[in-house]
């Protein structure tokens, strides 16, 4: 299989940084929502460094639908706090294909791995690196850099229906030096003395190396480096476009996290490629896969992880319980779904301990949702409602700058479809979701006579199933719909999605009242009308808002109590909203508006 890496898109909002140590201030700034494309950010400064970045969480970015906005609840799943979904969970209203770019797919019948030796990956031509070198020629050339590995190996398999892809993944901490890095980081694999894996194509797509691994012993690790579930040292063919189909056999191996910096001798920063190079950690590979050494984590355990769900959509595992850790990430299921949750348990040598984790949209790095386990063997479900994201898979990470407890013995977590719903999700009980549903006519509250128009108009269309409409009104305004976002032609297609456009929208504008966003767009500027006004600061804290989303039927009672009990981020579910010149400007996830 051909070795590509692929990289995500854009977003803006960078802060100037201080000159030095630019890299990390980029990733830092990245955690905190921030996009290294704008005209004040390091792209700016150095042309070298690519204007595709993964989106981290926290960021508020401005006005309700001026883009594509961030969801992210500190939900906190604690001991005996939630119990599993009741059977009125399905009465929520849901929200609503990018797949995982796996390294190097391991097929089910795979050739045995036969070392070439002196073989180059096209790739490295630039290098004196070559498959079966003395590992002790494998040095660091780049002057005052340097890297290590700073977590376990874990895999990460896509399993969508077609042949199940593996490749792994390592956390790394890099501190940079001369020049600037352009690239995902690589794992290196020896045996013996000898490389027998020079790690993916790195170089495949020019961007920005990966952000956030999901897992980290190491609070400043920021990247996650690429190992390829088959060797790049036994191609089944060779020439400008090598397949590699073998994977590493059986058995101990080291391996060394290998970053490719320029060394700054152009002026822009950029100059010619040199390596960095870790020191070694041990790694076995048997027949479940690649293992990191336990080493003194971890303990016993009695708890298992549970069979398959239905319409699973994400699945995270860590087992510490042998000599070797085993940990995997594996997607099966894709955007759009019904409302989801989260199962999870943990225990660890000490109960207290914690395992924090968010939900994030694997294609963006952005993070919809978030919570934590406590490691007392209690299994838990967190109900998170709709995500409001219409394509895409999701990992399950532990947030940067956080780490798993050293006695962590077993953490699991399943995002699936909450209880009443299936992996198809929708409801057919009439032309659309919307058909008996029993809200008011009129959209209510709205400050503005405009914006009640408009409003007016996409209920009435909603009610109706009028699909040709509510697509007319959504392209005359230029509406963002879902995220990512959608034509309009799609979020209103009929038969719908899982998703429910046609009931959220009528129960959005038809039971619950709207409010102006302030303070968020130019003087002059017509602002935004939020339903639900529950989303904004402002209703953080009012019964009345909080009981409007409830009667509605876009959260539960046990949701609201649990997102509003939430200090910094609030509700959490869908929002529509409207300027007050009567442009419809958004309905989609609601963006972060901590509390001030």
């Amino acid at each position: 299989m051909n070795q590509h890496d692929h990289g995500p898109g854009q977003d803006h909002g960078w802060v100037d940084p201080a000159e030095s140590g630019l890299l990390k201030q980029t990733f830092s700034a990245m955690a905190g929502g921030v996009d290294p494309a704008s005209p004040t950010g390091p792209a700016a400064a150095m042309s070298v460094m690519s204007r595709r970045v993964r989106r981290r969480r926290t960021a508020k970015l401005g006005g309700l639908g001026g883009g594509a906005l961030a969801l992210a609840g500190a939900l906190v799943l604690g001991a005996g706090q939630l119990a599993p979904a009741s059977p009125d969970q399905s009465e929520l209203l849901p929200g609503s294909s990018s797949s995982t770019q796996a390294s190097a797919p391991v097929k089910t019948s795979t050739p045995d791995f036969k070392l070439r030796d002196g073989y180059q990956p096209p790739w490295l031509d630039w290098s004196d690196l070559t498959c079966g070198m003395p590992v002790a020629d494998l040095k660091s050339t780049a002057q005052g850099w340097s890297v290590e590995a700073a977590g376990d190996v874990y895999a990460e398999t896509t399993d969508l229906g077609d042949e199940p892809s593996t490749s792994w993944r390592m956390a790394a901490a890099i501190h940079e030096g001369q020049g600037a890095l352009d690239s995902t980081l690589a794992m290196v694999w020896s045996q013996d003395g000898k490389v027998v894996d020079l790690g993916p194509d790195v170089f495949g797509t020019p961007g920005q190396p990966d952000p956030v691994p999901l897992i980290s012993s190491d609070p400043e690790a920021y990247l996650a480096a690429h190992g390829a579930g088959a060797s790049t040292c036994s191609p089944t063919e060779t020439g400008s476009d090598p397949v590699f189909e073998a994977p590493l056999p059986e058995g101990d191996y080291e391996v060394r996290v290998v970053a490719f910096p320029h060394d700054g001798s152009n002026q822009d920063g950029s100059g010619e490629l040199a390596t960095v190079v870790s020191e070694p950690v041990e790694v076995r590979i048997d027949a479940e896969g690649a293992h990191s050494s336990t080493d003194a984590r971890g303990g016993e355990s009695t708890m298992e992880p549970p069979e398959l769900a239905a319409g699973e959509l994400s699945r995270f595992e860590l087992d510490r319980t042998a000599d070797w850790v085993t940990a995997s990430m594996t997607y099966r299921g894709q955007a759009p779904a019904p409302a989801v949750s989260v199962r999870a348990q943990c225990e660890s040598t000490n109960p207290a301990d914690t395992v924090p984790f968010e939900v994030v949209l694997e294609s963006t790095g952005q993070a919809f949702r978030s919570g934590e386990v406590v490691c007392d063997g209690t299994e838990k479900v967190l109900p998170f409602g709709a995500l409001g994201v219409s394509e895409g898979v999701f990992d399950i990470q532990v947030p940067h700058g956080q780490v798993v407890p050293d006695g962590v013995a077993r953490f699991w977590a399943v995002l699936a479809p909450s209880a009443g719903y299936g992996a198809g999700g929708g409801d057919s009980a009439g032309d659309c979701s919307a058909s008996g549903i029993d809200v008011a006519d009129n959209p209510l509250g709205s400050p503005s006579d405009a914006a009640t128009d408009t409003a007016d108009a996409i209920l009435d269309a909603a009610l109706a199933c009028d699909s040709g409409k509510l697509i007319e009104l959504a392209a005359a305004s230029g509406a963002e719909l879902m995220v990512p976002m959608e034509a309009p032609e799609e979020t209103f297609a009929l038969p719908e999605t899982a998703a429910l456009p046609y009931r959220t929208l009528a129960a959005l504008l038809g039971g619950t009242k709207g409010a102006v966003l302030s303070g968020q767009t130019d003087p002059g500027e017509p602002e935004p009308v939020v339903w639900p006004r529950v989303a904004l600061d402002e209703f953080a804290d009012s019964d009345e808002a909080w009981q409007e989303v409830v009667d509605a039927g876009l959260l539960t009672a046990e949701d609201a109590a649990t997102q509003r009990a939430n200090t910094m981020y609030g509700y959490q579910g869908v929002v529509v909203s409207i300027s007050t010149d009567g442009t419809w400007r958004s309905y989609g996830a609601v963006g972060e508006f901590p509390r001030q």
